[in-house]
């Protein structure tokens, strides 16, 4: 069994290097530590460690988050895993009271759309969320696929 918790600041340092591992922007995680969430197995017994299994983050610039670094080791669990990460995220935007969530996708678009994402231009990103280092590298690299969510508390919880 997995479990799910907020990020610490002792965590950053397997945050970074789970992205690193998959070949993602690491810039200015630091910044937005208090958004983020691990999926992790527990230690099994005593002197164990727990494994982080899962990432998902959110940078958030009011009234709008934009979700990014969302990792899952790849088992036969991680969809499960996945969907339950996302739905914690945007529970977390509900309470923060943002009313649209962005994310950026270069895989499993279709993973997004099944959550109730739907899909959207670069040009419709709102002006807030161009302080965000990550989307500006994002874009640096090529026109990424956008993808909104206008009403977190509308999606399956």
């Amino acid at each position: 069994m997995f479990v799910i918790r907020q990020a610490e600041k002792k965590d950053l340092f397997q945050i970074r290097k789970l992205l690193k591992e998959v070949g993602l922007n690491d810039r200015g995680i630091e910044e937005h530590l208090d958004h983020f969430f691990i999926a992790e197995l527990p230690a099994g017994g005593k002197g164990d460690v727990s494994q982080m299994v899962g990432i998902v983050g959110m940078e958030v610039y009011p009234p709008y988050g934009l979700i990014r670094s969302f990792v899952l080791e790849r088992a036969p669990w991680n969809s499960k895993v996945g969907v339950h990460m996302i739905q914690v995220i945007l529970s977390y935007a509900e309470q923060m009271g943002l009313s649209r969530i962005y994310l950026l996708a270069g895989q499993s678009t279709h993973f997004f759309t099944r959550l109730g994402f739907v899909k959207t231009g670069e040009e419709h990103l709102p002006e807030e969320l161009h302080q965000s280092a990550h989307l500006k590298q994002s874009i640096h690299r090529g026109q990424p696929m956008v993808y909104i969510c206008e009403n977190p508390t509308s999606l399956p919880h």
